[in-house]
């Protein structure tokens, strides 16, 4: 792949000289993984940071009961990961997962450091980037606790179609292989909760759902069911 272009795309270094761009590109390291695929676990001492370039990148946690929690899925552009300096490290981490056939640039946190001295500037927008992200998985942990299921649920897709789906006809599309356990483990439910709720909606002619693809019919009913 261009990795030159491909950064230059984001505005994290779009006001970068060529030049500069050149040199940065050098630190990133293009990886593949396959679909269910593990990029890197919770505990992980040094993961470095990663950008989504192609393919959807799932975070999880496990909680004290020992649940799977989908904090985020990244997407094309975004950041995700963490990293050490000296002794330092994130008291709590996650794991990362590709969710389809996924592709990444990944910097190590050698290398993310050495970036940190030539380009301070970027290095800091990129680590404020992975930070607002983190911050934006507790929130969703936060919520979980607050929202009723049907509410978690209905924020949930229309999260998805904000983020990965596509406006047609009146109604938003998401093509993407979400499982049923997927939905529930972003949901902070059990599978049977989350396929009730999914089945009562599809009767009700509010969503409809085929393998590997989900059409919101009525955003307007699921924007009413959040607090």
């Amino acid at each position: 792949m261009d990795k030159e272009k491909f950064l230059k795309s984001l505005s994290t270094f779009s006001s970068l000289k060529d030049s500069d761009i050149k040199e940065i590109a050098k630190y990133f390291h293009e990886e593949h993984y396959k679909k269910n695929e593990y990029i890197f676990f919770e505990g992980d001492e040094e993961p470095g940071m990663y950008i989504v370039v192609d393919g959807i990148v799932k975070l999880t946690k496990e909680t004290a009961d020992g649940k799977t929690v989908i904090l985020r899925l990244t997407t094309p552009g975004e950041f995700f990961g963490w990293l050490t300096v000296g002794e330092s490290k994130p008291e709590s981490t996650y794991t990362a997962q590709a969710l389809v056939d996924t592709k990444v640039l990944h910097i190590s946190n050698a290398d993310f450091l050495r970036l940190l001295v030539k380009y301070p500037a970027i290095a800091v927008r990129i680590t404020c980037d992975a930070s607002k992200m983190l911050l934006e998985a507790y929130d969703r942990l936060k919520s979980l606790a607050a929202e009723k299921v049907e509410g978690r649920i209905a924020t949930l897709l229309l999260e998805l179609a904000k983020k990965i789906g596509r406006r047609e006809n009146g109604k938003y599309v998401i093509n993407a292989p979400i499982t049923r356990q997927d939905i529930a483990e972003m949901a902070g439910t059990t599978v049977e909760t989350a396929i009730r709720i999914i089945s009562k909606w599809k009767k009700e002619g509010i969503v409809n759902t085929q393998r590997g693809r989900i059409e919101i019919l009525d955003p307007e009913y699921l924007e009413m069911l959040i607090v």
